[in-house]
């Protein structure tokens, strides 16, 4: 496992595999294992039918949703909805309680309140996966990172499914953007892996 960050505040941890569920003979160049730890919590790991997993898929999904969301959630500190909540947890879910006879201003708030999540939640490009649902949001000169999955999945169970932890910016920005240039590096060595890589490049240069 490649580790960026540190384990006891924020880090992630990849590590490239064969794609076990593949029969085509196709390379799957952007398939492995991810870890996140926060304050030495490993917030993805989870048991099934009392075997740990550690969480493994095709990892383009998460490095793609980064490169996509990594300035909205660097950039925006405000939710967008008049909610109240001490974190964005309790945000979120207040959100939800809305209700409007009139159905403009009804589809006006709920467009808005997922457009935050699509940007604030991994969740929302999870591709079939067990992803655990993070949120991530700046405040002030920290970013809060906040789950609750006690309740996401029936079949599993993860080993840390709630926490709310603020870290500094500095080293938010810094995993990220070595997780991302480590594994555009590590998936472009094989043909395959160059040409998802390209679109990646794009997005992150944003």
């Amino acid at each position: 496992m490649k580790y960026f960050g540190n384990k006891e505040v924020f880090a992630f941890a990849y590590e490239l595999k064969d794609c076990p569920f593949n029969v085509s003979g196709k390379n799957e160049p952007t398939w492995g294992i991810f870890q996140m730890w926060v304050n030495d919590k490993s917030v993805c790991t989870y048991l099934r039918e009392d075997q740990r997993h550690e969480y493994e898929w095709d990892l383009i999904f998460i490095v793609e949703w980064l490169c996509k969301n990594k300035n909205n959630i660097l950039n925006e500190s405000q939710f967008p909805l008049p909610s109240e909540g001490n974190n964005a947890l309790e945000l979120y879910y207040n959100s939800g309680d809305f209700d409007s006879d009139n159905i403009d201003v009804f589809d006006t708030w709920f467009k808005k309140r997922q457009d935050w999540y699509f940007k604030h939640s991994w969740y929302s490009n999870n591709g079939g996966s067990y992803l655990a649902d993070v949120l991530f949001r700046r405040v002030a000169d920290t970013i809060e990172i906040a789950w609750d999955n006690t309740e996401l999945y029936s079949e599993i169970k993860y080993n840390n499914p709630k926490g709310i932890y603020y870290i500094p910016i500095k080293l938010f920005q810094n995993v990220v953007d070595s997780f991302i240039e480590d594994f555009m590096l590590e998936v472009s060595v094989s043909e395959e892996g160059m040409g998802l890589i390209q679109k990646l490049q794009e997005l992150f240069k944003e």
